[in-house]
């Protein structure tokens, strides 16, 4: 079945939208990955990628980690300095702001969000995810039951946080 450009962005768009979201949190830096997974696909071609899906996620999933980073050490460089750009006084915090479950996934380090998110949103095997991430198998395997485990213990801690406020 041969696929166009067209047809790819209907149907990838907005899982890969959704997917990055769920593992960044926020909007504009999921939608800014998603178009450069969306670039470099054309720029590779459609004839070279064998799963487009799957190939759109791991390198929207790279865009987004290597944005945050870059974000993260500018914050850094401002924090030392004593201020923040763009931040107000009693700015409220994005984890608060959102479901439970993006939250979570927001605690979780990112190769275990990558993953977990690679498994449950896009059902990839364990295969696909060894070879997306240049890892092996057990490793997908051990990084995902982690990341699972780590999810478990936040929810149970957020209803005991709940009930207490009771």
């Amino acid at each position: 079945m041969s696929i166009d450009w067209r047809q790819l962005y209907e149907l990838e768009y907005p899982r890969l939208l959704r997917a990055l979201t769920a593992m960044g949190g926020e909007g504009a830096a999921a939608e800014d990955a998603a178009q450069e997974a969306f670039v470099k696909a054309h720029t590779h071609g459609l004839a070279g990628i064998e799963r487009p899906g799957a190939w759109l996620l791991v390198v929207g999933t790279r865009e987004l980690f290597r944005d945050r980073r870059r974000l993260r050490r500018e914050r850094e460089r401002w924090q030392s300095v004593g201020r923040r750009p763009g931040t107000a006084e009693g700015e409220f915090d994005a984890i608060s702001d959102r479901a439970d479950l993006l939250a979570a996934l927001r605690e979780l380090p990112e190769r275990q969000r990558g993953m977990v998110v690679a498994r449950f949103f896009y059902g990839l095997s364990y295969e696909e995810i060894a070879a997306a991430f240049a890892v092996k198998t057990g490793t997908v395997g051990a990084t995902i039951h982690q990341g699972l485990a780590h999810l478990r213990r936040l929810q149970l801690a957020g209803h005991l946080a709940r009930g207490a406020m009771r």
